[in-house]
C-alpha cells in the first residue's frame, strides 16, 4: 500500500491545488504523503465523493411506478426480468470505493493531521461507507460486509459470503451514528454539498423505515416501526435546530439552490465538473436538444391523484369538473403538471402556452418521436429560464434528501404506532407550506384512524416527492404492486392511461374561411387566438378530450417477493463461489436477505 493510485480527475474536485500538482509523479502519491496532508485527504475523500454520490435520479425509476409510463429493463412491469439483464448496482467498482473508505479508517489516524480535521474526514468516509451499503442493500438485502481494507493478494480472503439483510443495517446504523457524531451542523458556502450531521440523521431514518416496512418486516415487528420512529423524531429535531426548514416556494425547491432551506443531502452540479440532462429529458421536444420520446410523461391515474385546492379528494368534490380536471387543484398540481393550453414560460418565453392536442405545430405528432405519450408532460424540477439549446448541460442540483422527506417518514412511523395527531401535524405543515386552503385547520385531512392516516401519508409522499426517485421504492417496499393498503388498491392487474385532445377544426374553420389548410389552422390558432381564449371558462369549446387511453398494452405484473430483492450478476457470482444467489432467483442454495 506504499504508493495509492489517485486519478486525475481527483484533483479537478476542488480548486487551488496546483501546487499539488508540481509534486512527484502525476499518476501516484506516496501513502504517507496523503495521510499528513490536509489537502491531499480531503482529494482522497473527494473522489469517493464524486463516485458515490446519487445522480440526477429525476427520471431513474419513475417508469417503474404508478406516476409515469414505460416497462422498466427486461420488461419488469409485466413480470419479465430475467437474471440475464444489466440491472442494479452489485460490482467491483462500488466494493472499489468501500476499500478506499476502509484504507481511510485503516491509515489516517496513523498521519500528522489536526484530530479536529481527521474527525470532519471520519465523518464524511462513515456516512459515505453507509451510503453505499444501503444502495446495496436497498437492491439486494444482504450483500458481504468488508469493513477493513482486503489484501489483493491473498485470494481466500476476498471470497466473502453475503451477511445477513439485519446484520448490514446494523452496520449502517453504527456507521451513520458515527457520522451523526463527528460531523458539523453545516459546512461554509465554497464546501457546499459535503456531508453534515443532518443527512446522517435523515438517512438513518431513511435506512430504518425502509427496515420497519413489509420488503423487510413481513411479520411487521413492532419495535422495528418504533426504532425507525424515535430516528426520524432525531432526524427532525436536528434539522430543525441545525438552520433546515421548509423552503416557502415549493416549485423553486431544486431551482433556487443558493435560498433552499430544504435541501440536506445533495449532489452539486456546478456546470464545470459536473452537469445533468434532465431538462433534455422531460422537456417537450420543442424547447430541448433531443427529438426522442419522452421521459416521466405523467399517467392520467397520477394526474387524477392530486387532491383539490382544500386538500379533499377529487372523488364526489362539488368543485372537481373532469373535463376541467386542472381547475382548483392542489398547487403542487400546476408545479408538477404541463397539460394542454397551460401556460409554461420555457426558454423565458413570457406567455407560451403547452399543446398537447393531436395534430399541433409545436411538438412532433408521433408518439415515438417527441410528443408526450399520455397528454402529459412534467414540470417538476424543470427550470424555465434556462433556453432550449442548453437543455443538454445543466446545472440543477440533486437533492437526494429534503426535509419534506423526513417530515413524511415520521408521519408514516407514527401513523404504523397509531400516533395519529403526530402524523397529522406533519402532513399539515407539509401541505400548509403547498398553499392547500385550510379550512377547518385540517387542511383537507379526513383521516381518523390507524389504516386512513396511513394511506393519508402514502398519498402525501407520492404528490410532494413527485419525481424525485422515491415512489417506486415506496411502492417496492410496502409490496404495493401486489397488495391492497387498505382502500388503495394494487398496481398489479391493472393498467397506466392518458387521454387524447383533439381541436375543433370545424369551429376554427369558420372563423377563417373553408380554403385555409389544416396546418395553417392550426397556426393561427395557437399563435393568434389562443391568447384571446380563457380557457378555464371556454376550453370544451375549442376542445374535446378522450380520457383512459390504455398506455400499457398488457397489465402490470411487477413480480412481489420476487423484486423485492434483486439477483447478483452472475459475472460476480462466477468471481466468488462463496456468494449465493438470491432467493427467487436461484435454485440450488439460494440466500435468502431476511433469514437471520
Amino acid at each position: 500500500m506504499k504508493k495509492l493510485i489517485l486519478y486525475i480527475a481527483l484533483f479537478v474536485v476542488i480548486s487551488g491545488c496546483e501546487d499539488v500538482l508540481n509534486k512527484k509523479e502525476l499518476n501516484a502519491v506516496d501513502s504517507d504523503d496523503v495521510w499528513n496532508s490536509e489537502t491531499l485527504a480531503n482529494l482522497y475523500l473527494n473522489k469517493v465523493y464524486v463516485d458515490l454520490l446519487p445522480s440526477f435520479g429525476g427520471t431513474s425509476s419513475t417508469e417503474i411506478s404508478d406516476e409515469s409510463v414505460g416497462t422498466g429493463t427486461g420488461n419488469m412491469m409485466y413480470g419479465e426480468l430475467s437474471d440475464e439483464a444489466a440491472y442494479g448496482n452489485f460490482s467491483s467498482t462500488v466494493y472499489n470505493d468501500i476499500r478506499e473508505l476502509n484504507i481511510l479508517f485503516s491509515e489516517i489516524d496513523k498521519g500528522s493531521i489536526n484530530v479536529d480535521t481527521r474527525d470532519l474526514l471520519k465523518g464524511q468516509a462513515y456516512f459515505l461507507r453507509a451510503w453505499a451499503y444501503w444502495e446495496l442493500v436497498k437492491y439486494y438485502g444482504g450483500v458481504p460486509l468488508i469493513l477493513e481494507p482486503q489484501d489483493p493478494f491473498y485470494y481466500e480472503s476476498l471470497l466473502v459470503k453475503r451477511s445477513p439483510a439485519k446484520a448490514c443495517v446494523e452496520q449502517i446504523i453504527s456507521d451513520l451514528d458515527n457520522a451523526i457524531a463527528l460531523l458539523p451542523s453545516q459546512w461554509p458556502a465554497s464546501e457546499r454539498g459535503r456531508i453534515t450531521r443532518g443527512a446522517a440523521a435523515a438517512l438513518k431514518g431513511r435506512v430504518l423505515l425502509f427496515y420497519a416496512s413489509p420488503q423487510f418486516n413481513p411479520s411487521n415487528l413492532q419495535e422495528r416501526w418504533e426504532a425507525a420512529y424515535q430516528a426520524n423524531k432525531e432526524a427532525k429535531d436536528l434539522c430543525l435546530a441545525d438552520g433546515y426548514a421548509l423552503y416557502s416556494n415549493f416549485e423553486n425547491i431544486f431551482i433556487d439552490e443558493s435560498k433552499t432551506s430544504e435541501a440536506i443531502f445533495i449532489t452539486v452540479y456546478d456546470n464545470i465538473n459536473r452537469t445533468n440532462s434532465y431538462e433534455n429529458s422531460v422537456r417537450p421536444r420543442s424547447e430541448s436538444n433531443d427529438q426522442d420520446a419522452v421521459s416521466n410523461a405523467p399517467n392520467w391515474e397520477f394526474v387524477k391523484s392530486f387532491p383539490m385546492k382544500d386538500g379533499k379528494s377529487i372523488v364526489n368534490h362539488p368543485e372537481y369538473d373532469s373535463l376541467y380536471f386542472w381547475k382548483n387543484r392542489d398547487p403542487r398540481f400546476y408545479a408538477t403538471i404541463a397539460y394542454n393550453g397551460c401556460e409554461w414560460q420555457l426558454s423565458g418565453k413570457k406567455g407560451r402556452k403547452q399543446w398537447t392536442y393531436t395534430g399541433n405545430k409545436t411538438e412532433p405528432s408521433s408518439t415515438t418521436k417527441g410528443a408526450s405519450p399520455t397528454g402529459f408532460y412534467c414540470r417538476k424540477n424543470v427550470n424555465p429560464s434556462i433556453i432550449s439549446t442548453e437543455t443538454v448541460r445543466t446545472p440543477t442540483d440533486w437533492i437526494e434528501i429534503r426535509l419534506a422527506e423526513v417530515l413524511l417518514n415520521l408521519a408514516e412511523c407514527a401513523a404504523e404506532l397509531n400516533k395519529l395527531d403526530e402524523a397529522k401535524a406533519e402532513l399539515i405543515a407539509i401541505r400548509q407550506r403547498a398553499g392547500i386552503e385550510p379550512g377547518d385547520g385540517s387542511y383537507g385531512i379526513t383521516a381518523a384512524t390507524r389504516e386512513e392516516m396511513i394511506e393519508a401519508v402514502m398519498l402525501e409522499r407520492k404528490i410532494e416527492l413527485a419525481f424525485e426517485n422515491k415512489r417506486h421504492w415506496d411502492m417496492r417496499r410496502r409490496n404495493m404492486f401486489v397488495n391492497n393498503l387498505y382502500t388503495i388498491p394494487k398496481l398489479n392487474g391493472t393498467r397506466r392511461h392518458g387521454i387524447e385532445t383533439l381541436l375543433d377544426t370545424v369551429l376554427i374553420r369558420s372563423f377563417l374561411g373553408p380554403n385555409v389548410s389544416k396546418d395553417s389552422l392550426f397556426r393561427h390558432f395557437e399563435l393568434i387566438m389562443s391568447d384571446t381564449i380563457d380557457f378555464d371558462v371556454d376550453y370544451t369549446k375549442y376542445f374535446t378530450t378522450t380520457f383512459n387511453i390504455e398506455i400499457d398494452q398488457r397489465d402490470i405484473n411487477f413480480l412481489q417477493p420476487k423484486y423485492n430483492f434483486y439477483f447478483l450478476p452472475k459475472s460476480e457470482l462466477e468471481k466468488n463461489p462463496n456468494l449465493q444467489q438470491t432467493i427467487y432467483w436461484g435454485e440450488v442454495n439460494p440466500f435468502d436477505p431476511l433469514a437471520e
